[in-house]
């Protein structure tokens, strides 16, 4: 039996914010014994980085596999298209009006 994680999905929402969803199995063989789902968000200027090692860190607490090194590359360049000048203007005005 093993844990396995994998990237699964990137989405960019109208404020910015790119959201990311990472499967969690538990494979017997070809068997999935079990199948869940772990989420992140990163808003425009979060530090990619210090987001994903925390995600990291609670994928190993629970005893799978952290993401990748070249699926965080993935991501951050997924951000940095995402995050244009009006982009994080304007996430700033929202955040500045809250």
């Amino acid at each position: 039996m093993i844990k396995t994680t994998s990237l699964d999905q990137i989405e960019i929402i109208s404020n910015g914010t790119v959201q990311v969803r990472i499967a969690l199995r538990v494979e017997d063989g070809p068997n999935i014994l079990a199948h869940k789902w772990h989420r992140t968000a990163l808003p425009p200027e979060t530090t990619i980085d210090l987001q994903m090692a925390a995600v990291n860190e609670h994928l190993v607490q629970m005893g799978y596999n952290p993401v990748s090194a070249s699926d965080i590359a993935k991501i951050a360049s997924i951000c940095s298209a995402a995050w244009t000048t009006e982009i994080i203007s304007a996430y700033r005005l929202i955040n500045q009006q809250a």
